[in-house]
Parts: C-alpha cells; structure tokens; sequence
C-alpha cells in the first residue's frame, strides 16, 4: 500500500479508536453518575432505615413504659381489693368463731339439762305418760236454746262425754269449746 493509503488507514484506526475511547469514557462517565446517584440513595435507604429504626425503637419504649404503668394499676387494685376480702373474711371468720363459741355453750347447758332430766327419769321423779289412743271422737248435738230440762241435760252430758273422750281438762278450754255448740237463741245468752 502506498503511504498516503497506509496514513489514511491508520488515520482511520485512530479515528476509530478515539471514537471508541471517547464512547467509553461516556459510558464509564455514565455508569459513574450512576454510581453516585446508587450511593446517595443507599444512603438515603440507610438514613430513612435508621430513622425508622429510631420511631420503632422510640414506640415499643413508649408502649412498654405504658404497659408496665397498666401492669401496675392493676397489682395495685388487685392488692387494694385483696385487703378489702382478707378484711372482710377475718370480720366474718371472727363472726362465725364467736356463734360456734355461743353453740357451744348452749349445747353444753342442753347435755346437762339432759343429764338430769336422764336421772329424774331414772329415780322415778316424773310419772310415765301413757299415749292415749287417737279415737275419733262424735261431736256433741248442737243446742238451739229449747227450755226443757231434758234437752238441756242432754246437751250438757254430751259435751262432758266429748271432753272427757278428747282429753280437755282445763275449764276455760270447756267453756270455750261448750260455747261453739249453742246456735239460734242459746248463742244470744
């Protein structure tokens, strides 16, 4: 090749690789920009990281410090109200000592009272109570008042043979129950 062919070709190579050179630099300024804009925003990511980190830290203090306030009102109460039922149950603990002590003593005055009532009855001191048999008993004729000596009688035997049957003995009873079998004009006297 000629010399001015051979400069013309390495002309060109030169050329070439100046426009290769200068597209690499392009690129490698480009791939630097971006590098940079990369860094600044990681670094904006571990800045916005570390403020999160810091409001999440801040936030589980500030729910643990009102847990713990929370936690502690109620064992307080708790401890109030316990007070109040241990004070409670020692009133109602001596309450009750003080009716067992009562119960006490009155069944120890029964075990005596039974103790001689036991001996009295062993001595002969009461008289047995024999049970009368349950009989029914007819109810005295009811007297209306009639003036004859013989309905009168009647009546009167009738209401004796009554008492006498139901046991009553006590006067004020008699008349009482004699009173509720007059009718018509007896019942006005």
């Amino acid at each position: 090749m000629s010399k001015e062919a051979t400069e013309n070709v390495d002309g060109m190579e030169t050329r070439g690789r100046a426009r290769k050179a200068s597209c690499s630099r392009d690129i490698l300024s480009a791939l630097e920009d971006r590098v940079v804009t990369l860094e600044e925003s990681v670094g904006d990511v571990k800045k916005r990281d570390d403020d999160i980190n810091d409001k999440v830290n801040d936030g589980l203090q500030s729910i643990q410090e009102q847990l713990k306030e929370y936690v502690l009102d109620n064992i307080e109460k708790l401890t109030s109200r316990d007070d109040a039922i241990e004070t409670m149950m020692v009133g109602k603990t001596n309450a009750m000592e003080a009716m067992i002590t009562a119960l006490k003593e009155e069944i120890a005055e029964f075990k005596g009272e039974l103790t001689i009532y036991k001996a009295s009855l062993g001595n002969g001191g009461l008289a047995p109570v024999t049970l009368k048999p349950s009989v029914d008993v007819p109810k005295p004729k009811e007297f209306k008042g009639i003036r004859s000596a013989r309905e009168v009688d009647n009546f009167l035997w009738g209401v004796e043979q009554y008492f006498c049957a139901k046991g009553i003995a006590d006067d004020a009873t008699k008349v009482i129950t004699a009173a509720m079998y007059l009718t018509d004009i007896a019942l006005l006297w």
